[in-house]
């Protein structure tokens, strides 16, 4: 082999070693770390800032809802079920990409619900009060010590979210017994829900909502508090 050829294949291996390294070197930098974010806002709706340490409580529930389905439907590889897609014309999306929709619609029900309740005056009761604590404390004590870190969720953030959801429940009912739902296929529990139609379509445009696409994309549900080993 002649010299110069043996110069451009070492100047191109050398090449080609750089350029791996500046890539590894590249992803190292870009990944998405979700412990760095915990006090990030996800979303904000009429000016209440939610927080990803917050919203863990809406990824750990929904994560523990839909993990039962996949272990159910794939006990070998639960991830299989995350991503799986149905095709429902306009509505086709995976699993995954449902289970997100979920834990942001059910807080957007809950946080706008919770400060109609505070202005309606309502409250909950003693026994209410020490059901959520319970709650809460059953919850946290149940969650793994690398999910309390991850989600950096503690008894009194759980508790206080369990609280709002507890009292944006009460005006929920108001809202089911005084409401007219014409128009409407639902019972209306089913309407008044962070994914119902009423909710969508009547409540919630009342209200300013402000996600933070930006974070939210990097939100990989089905691999935060599960399938992360």
């Amino acid at each position: 082999m002649a010299g110069n050829e043996k110069k451009i294949i070492i100047v191109l291996a050398i090449t080609s070693i750089i350029a791996i390294i500046g890539a590894q070197i590249y992803r190292t930098a870009t990944a998405f770390h979700y412990e760095d974010h915990l006090d990030e806002v996800v979303i904000s709706v009429d000016g209440n800032d939610l927080t990803l340490r917050e919203f863990g409580y809406y990824i750990y529930t929904t994560e523990e809802f839909v993990q039962k389905q996949a272990l159910l439907y794939d006990p070998e590889d639960p991830l299989h079920w995350w991503n799986t897609h149905f095709s429902a014309g306009l509505d086709s999306q995976f699993i995954s990409e449902l289970a997100m929709k979920t834990a942001i619609n059910t807080y957007l029900s809950h946080i706008i619900y919770y400060n109609e309740a505070q202005r309606a005056g309502m409250a909950l009761n003693t026994s209410q009060e020490e059901t959520a604590f319970k709650e809460a404390t059953e919850l946290y004590s149940k969650m793994s010590d690398f999910n309390r870190e991850r989600t950096g969720l503690n008894e009194v953030l759980i508790y206080s979210v369990i609280r709002r959801r507890d009292l944006g429940a009460k005006y929920a009912e108001y809202l089911a017994l005084n409401m007219d739902f014409s128009g409407f296929d639902d019972e209306p529990g089913a309407l008044l829900a962070g994914d119902g139609d009423y909710f969508q379509n009547v409540i919630l445009p009342q209200h300013t909502v402000v996600k933070n696409e930006k974070l939210i994309k990097h939100l990989k549900i089905g691999r935060i508090t599960v399938n992360n080993r």
